[in-house]
Parts: C-alpha cells; structure tokens; sequence
C-alpha cells in the first residue's frame, strides 16, 4: 500500500506551517465580483466562507490573477467534458498526487489507518460549506451511508469497495464521532481501501439538506410518488436519481449545491455554463480563495472533428480529455495562428493490447490461444520501434504489459520480457507448436489443415487502436498469422465480449499504478467478465458466481486468482509485494496479453495566457487525469 500515513502527516504539518507563516488564518482575499455580492449583502464575508483549515494550493507556475470566462468543448451533453477536467471533479477526502506515487488529505484535512487495516478514520476541515452555504457535516455522510447506501430502492447492490474482503463480505459500518469525525469499519482487512476512495468516495459526499425533500425517509411516500409524476417519473427513486445527477461531484442538476470550484449555471443539449462556488475551500499561498477564474462556458458538439476545428482556429482555451496522438502534428501546425501551446503529458497505460480468447469455445482455437509460446511468439513479432516512431512521434516506450515504472511493484524485466523484436524466434515458437505448415499463400495451417485465421473485433476508442491493429496486422503477417480486424460498436463490442463470442479484441492495459493495481489487476487476474475483455471470460464468470455458471478455471488461473485475494487482505506489506510479484511475474512469462506501448505522449492544448497548467504529468483514469494538480489555480494572464 502507498505510504499513505506518512503522507497524511507530512502533509498536514506542511499545511501548518503555511498557515502560521503566512497569517492566512486572519485574513483572505476574494475575487472581485464576490466582492461585490459581499457588498450588496449577497454574501457573508469571505472569512465566514472558508473553512477554519482551507487546503493551500501551491501555485504551478506563480499566484494567479482573478477574472475571465474559460471557453471549451465536448462532446457528451451529460457527461465528461473539459469543464470538467478544470474542476477538482473528484473532491473527495484523498486524492492521489499528481505523479501517482501516493495518497494524501484533500477534502479531509487529515485520516489515520489502524495497524490492522481494518478502521479507517476521517477528520473533516471544520466550516467547509456546500455552494449553498450549508454546513459540509458528518451528517452529509451518515445520509449517504444510512438512507443511500442502505436504501435497495437507491442501491440495489452494495458494490465491492464497500464490502469486506473476507469470504463473508460484510458491509462497512459507520461510526460518526462528532460533527467532523467518523470512521468506516470493516469485519477484516482491507488494506487497499483508502486507494478504493480515490474513485468510489465521490458518490458519498452529497448535500442531506437538500437530497432529503426528495427522499422517502423525509417525505411520505404518497407526496413523493405525486411529485414523481409531476415531473414524468414513475417512482420516487427515480425522482431522487434526477436531482442528485452529477459527474464526479460536478452537479448536472443546477440546483444541487456542490463543495467543487464551479456551480452548474446553466446546462441545454449544447451547453454547460459554470460560474464560481464563493464557498469552495482551497486558498493559495497569499490567501486568495480559488478559483481564480469566473466563469467555464462548455459548448456541446455533434463529434471530435468539431472539436478539432475550434481547436485550430483558436476557439478554445483548454482541450484534453478528447484529444488524441494522432491530431499532434495538426494541433502544432497552427499552434501560432490559434494562439495556443500543445503540452505532451505521459499516457499512464499501456496504449493498445492484445488478447486471445483462451476460454474460445472451437478447440482448436483453444488449443492455439492457450499455448503460451503463441502469444510469445505473436509478442516477438511486433515492431514496437516501428509503433513508436509512426504514431506516437518516438516519444513512448515500446513495453509489454506490467505496471508504470513509478509503481512500486516494477521491475524492468517484466516490462521487456518477449517485447523485443525478433521475428525468428517468433518463427521457432509457431513451429515448435505444430504450426509448422503453411497454405500456398504462406499462412499457417491449423491441426485439421484449415487455415489458422481468426478474427479481432474492436473499440477504436480512447488510444490510437485502428492504427495500432493495422501495423501489429502486417506485422503477424509476416510470421504467416492471418488477422482479420473489424471495428465494432461499443454495443456489440460489450454483447459479444460477455458473451464469449470474440476470438481476440484490443483495449489498453490501465489500472497499471499503485493506485489501482493492487485493487483490481483486472487485465492479469481472472475478476469476472468484462465488455472490454476476452481473455478467459467463462474463468471470470465461474469466479464471479462462486462456480455456478462459466467454466472451471484451470489450475494456474486459481493461483492467480488466490495470490490477489490473499494480496486484498493482507497487512504484511512484505508478503503484498510477494503476491503482486507473482501475478506480474507469471503474466511476463506467459504473455496473457500483449503490450505495446508505455508512457505514450499525450497532448493537452493550452490557450498562450492560461497558467498554471502543469507542463507534465501523468494523464490517465487513475489519478484523474489533470484534476490531481488542483485545476481551479489555473488562471488568465
């Protein structure tokens, strides 16, 4: 697990120490429209907003300038957005550090881990308010925990992260000290949970002053049933679903009070307006209360080629969550004319990888996608060189799959084990396997003299794949490997993979930090099945229902499938590190799946005056993309 206590600590005393240097607990500064609502009596003043222990935010590049509307685009109505990336979208208790290396206090000012691992306890920043002004309280937690997590109507299925890893899967327990302290305690260890926060916390911090008009615990059922079908429900649930609507903690109902930078203003099928949260609980280094800027105004469009098109001619300020490697070159070509900067951050996954249906229900296929020496030797005959130079501009690391190299669990044999290229080696593995005869085309024969062809079927989502498959295509040709690709849906990607019908398909290897790792090694550790995987989907589902459907897995897949249960719930950091070696060392060995290509560049495009933009990190779902640099500081100079 990361150091997360020593983190905690470092940090909380570091805060200290600003805090009496500095004086920020006499006086702060605000932005000047707040400034006037002060005045008028709108507000009360900025002292009374801020919490007694504000988070102070260390500038990235200098203390910022207030003022300004930040313009940029997406294309999801409902959903993520560049809006969002310049928001602490996640503004939970912890968060992880920008370089994915640990864990440390965010909206808690500070928490503390038994040595067992089994009582996790939260102190709250005493007088943080919802966007409101209400009081962000314990009793915001014991709604979520009480009338939320245990209301079946709201929550069908207590999830996994908030579940005992013992056999017996007891729910956490909730005990509220006082006003800004409580705890989550579990029937055994969970060493991981602080890292399971990061991602699952968010949907727990919600307003009870304002959800309860809407819930049935509040509200007789009968009011609330006709307040449903007022507004076009059928149910109460379904009314409440609507209200609490929100992205992260970025609210889609306007009237949802938040504890993010940003109240949502306004929101149509084509736009998003923010505009700032007088009560968000960060300062910076002189005192000033973030965010620095006014205003996000987000338009909404019909696809990417729009988007690019706003780029280039100047027409945005911000754009990442939906760039790609593939437009760099045309974003640096009009990077002057557009009055913008492209900043290459570092992918955190592996880019594009492969994985054959080891569970295939034709034998011979089974036969072939099960025997390591083929994907050994399919591994050994990409050119990762070539991947590098021709889509990601030779600024990534050819690597197979393993986890980042800031991880903790690394080791550099793992990541180059059978990822050189060496197409005559890959040529005396096949051979070695009986695919040693080919047709008159020069492709190799299966065991019942049929041509060995199948077929990937894939998402060309989130990275660069279509280009990745058409290079990795010619180059298993070579080896007489015949690879038919198809582009599928995100529908049928999903009802097909679940479904076992896939021979092979492409995602990229993520979940490869010390973030998410050790929680779920999903792409090296049968979990249960998943819509953007094939590899041994009837092993997952036999897991995933205690043996009652899919097939028995076989001997090696338990192991892997015990090393990370026992991993879940041990204390011994030692025996931790053992078990995630293992997985990692069996994956470099066998070659579950294929990796490509590591710590690819990928581009954010930055207005010319936008500050405070970090000119590196780590881009990627783990650490939340940019929100771990604290966006709100980013300002117009």
């Amino acid at each position: 697990m990361l150091s997360v206590r020593k983190a905690a600590v470092v940090f909380f005393m570091g805060l200290l120490l600003i805090l009496s240097a500095t004086g920020l607990a006499a006086s702060y500064n605000e932005a000047p429209m707040l400034e006037e609502m002060v005045k008028v009596g709108e507000l009360p003043p900025v002292d009374e907003r801020l919490p007694d222990e504000p988070l102070v935010v260390e500038p990235t590049d200098s203390v910022g300038k207030y003022g300004g509307t930040a313009h940029v685009a997406g294309t999801r109505p409902t959903a993520w957005g560049d809006d969002h990336m310049m928001m602490s979208l996640y503004a939970t208790l912890v968060q992880p550090t920008p370089a994915v290396d640990d864990i440390v206090p965010h909206l808690a000012r500070d928490f503390h881990i038994s040595d067992d691992k089994t009582t996790f306890t939260f102190y709250l920043r005493k007088g943080v308010k919802w966007s409101d002004g209400h009081p962000f309280t314990t009793e915001d937690i014991r709604f979520w925990y009480e009338d939320v997590l245990h209301n079946e109507d709201l929550t069908p299925i207590i999830g996994e992260a908030w579940r005992a890893e013992s056999a017996t899967g007891q729910v956490v327990a909730l005990n509220v000290i006082d006003d800004y302290t409580f705890q989550l305690i579990f029937a055994s260890p969970k060493p991981f949970f602080v890292n399971r926060m990061i991602h699952n916390f968010a949907g727990s911090i919600i307003p009870k002053h304002y959800l309860k008009q809407f819930h049935v615990h509040y509200v007789p059922e009968e009011e609330l049933k006709a307040m449903a079908v007022a507004e076009g429900f059928d149910e109460w649930y379904e009314l409440y679903g609507n209200r609490a609507t929100r992205v992260g903690t970025a609210p889609i109902n306007p009237d949802l009070p938040t504890v993010g930078p940003y109240i949502l203003e306004s929101i149509t099928s084509d736009r998003r307006t923010w505009v700032r949260n007088p009560y968000f609980w960060k300062v910076d280094t002189a005192g000033n209360q973030l965010p620095y800027i006014d205003r996000i105004n987000c338009q909404i469009v019909s696809d990417r080629e729009v988007l690019n098109g706003m780029i280039i001619s100047g027409g945005l300020d911000f754009a990442a969550f939906e760039s790609d490697i593939r437009d760099y070159p045309v974003f640096r070509r009009y990077e002057d004319e557009g009055n913008y900067r492209v900043i290459l951050w570092k992918s955190a996954l592996n880019e594009v990888t492969y994985q054959f249906n080891m569970t295939h229900t034709d034998p011979v296929l089974r036969e072939i996608f099960g025997d390591k020496r083929f994907r050994q030797a399919l591994s050994l005959a990409i050119d990762r060189d070539e991947i590098n130079e021709l889509i990601y501009h030779g600024q990534g690391k050819p690597s197979q799959l393993t986890v980042m190299p800031t991880s903790r669990f690394f080791k550099p044999e793992y990541a180059t084990a059978y990822a050189d290229h060496d197409p005559e080696r890959a040529n005396k593995l096949l051979d070695e396997m009986g695919l040693d005869r080919r047709d008159s085309d020069g492709y190799r024969l299966r065991s019942d003299g049929e041509r060995l062809i199948f077929t990937l079927e894939y998402l060309d989502s989130e990275t660069p794949k279509q280009p990745n498959v058409e290079l990795v295509t010619q180059h298993w040709q070579e080896i007489g490997i015949d690879m038919r690709s198809k582009l599928v849906s995100s529908e049928l990607q999903s009802e097909r993979a679940t479904a076992n019908l896939m021979d092979a398909t492409v995602w990229h290897g993520d979940s490869t930090t010390d973030i998410l790792f050790p929680m779920r090694p999903s792409r090296l550790v049968p979990i249960q099945p998943s819509w953007e995987e094939v590899l041994w989907t009837e092993w997952a589902r036999w897991f995933r229902t205690a043996g009652e459907q899919g097939e028995e897995p076989p001997a090696f897949a338990k192991e892997l499938r015990g090393w990370w249960e026992e991993a879940l719930q041990s204390v011994d950091s030692d025996k931790v590190d053992a078990l995630y070696d293992n997985i990692l060392k069996t994956q470099a060995e066998n070659i579950f799946i294929i990796g490509t290509i590591a710590e690819a560049p990928y581009p954010l495009v930055v207005r010319k005056n936008l500050r405070n933009v970090p000119e590196d990190g780590y881009w990627a779902w783990d650490n939340l993309w940019i929100t771990t640099t604290n966006p709100e500081q980013m300002f117009f100079d």
